[in-house]
């Protein structure tokens, strides 16, 4: 018996589909890839301590732990690292990371980040925290703000690179001169290259209590700008391929949350 051509090449093409499909299937009840979790190498106390890539093992924020209970409480193993905030948001929109904390709600992050949801809106019962923005100025410096005008300016507002923040002050028409480092900016707000630094309370209260004489002349002003809940924010491509672990995930970050054992944890261990 004598085969065509396209027989024979048929039957190879069958074999090498069989040989490719064994090759690369994943094995019955494999475990799936940690979830890798990217957040900033800023200190943010009580949230985050520590500055760099490192994570103390000991106190390592509440933030940190309260992510780790939920990941034990809903049975999925994750990795966490820390990169540059601007840099982990690039990860999160290419893929290379799968969630990062601490994100606020923008329209911005919704092309490439998925947020806890319900009814349409953030679901804050599945928040991580609440935090709040403020403006920093130097004493008798001129600067007011009555919780909607801010006068008085005769340079740059000064605000973290990749901070949500940004936008927020660029839409209102002000020049803002951003960098990814807080002590610096503070300096610069200082040394009078910047007249206002618009940031989170927990970086900069924190800094102006480990170096009081450096900064005493630098006050935060009152009303805070915003508070806005914060949540881990998963990437697009991990939600759409791990939808239901990402929930479970949300879901155990509102449990641990609620729980009266981890919030005695945070009161004893991180009130200062």
């Amino acid at each position: 018996m004598f085969w065509g051509i396209e027989n024979v090449l048929g039957r190879l093409l069958l074999l090498l589909t069989a040989i490719v499909s064994v090759g690369f299937a994943t094995p019955a009840g494999a475990e799936p890839k940690p979830i890798a979790i990217v957040y900033d190498t800023n200190e943010n106390p009580p949230f985050t301590y520590g500055v760099g890539t490192d994570i103390d093992p000991h106190k390592p924020g509440f933030i940190v732990e309260l992510v780790r209970a939920a990941a034990e409480h809903c049975g999925v193993a994750i990795t966490l690292t820390r990169v540059p905030w601007a840099r982990g948001l690039e990860l999160v929109k290419a893929g290379d990371a799968d969630g990062i904390f601490m994100s606020s709600y923008t329209e911005e992050r919704l092309s490439y980040g998925v947020y806890p949801m319900k009814d349409g809106r953030p679901d804050v019962a599945r928040k991580l925290t609440d935090m709040s923005y403020w403006f920093y100025v130097r004493k008798n410096s001129g600067v007011t703000w009555d919780g909607k005008t801010l006068a008085g300016l005769h340079a740059p507002i000064g605000a973290t690179t990749g901070y949500a923040v940004v936008p927020l002050l660029e839409k209102l028409g002000f020049s803002v001169e951003t960098d990814p480092n807080h002590l610096r900016n503070l300096h610069k707000l200082e040394g009078g290259e910047i007249d206002a630094y618009a940031e989170l309370q927990a970086h900069v209260d924190g800094l102006i209590r480990a170096y009081p004489e450096m900064f005493r002349s630098i006050v935060k002003l009152e009303p805070a700008i915003r508070t806005t809940p914060y949540y881990l924010m998963f990437s697009k491509t991990f939600y759409a391929a791990r939808q239901t672990d990402a929930e479970k995930f949300w879901d155990a970050i509102g449990w641990v949350n609620d729980q009266a054992a981890f919030q005695a944890m945070v009161r004893e261990k991180y009130t200062e």
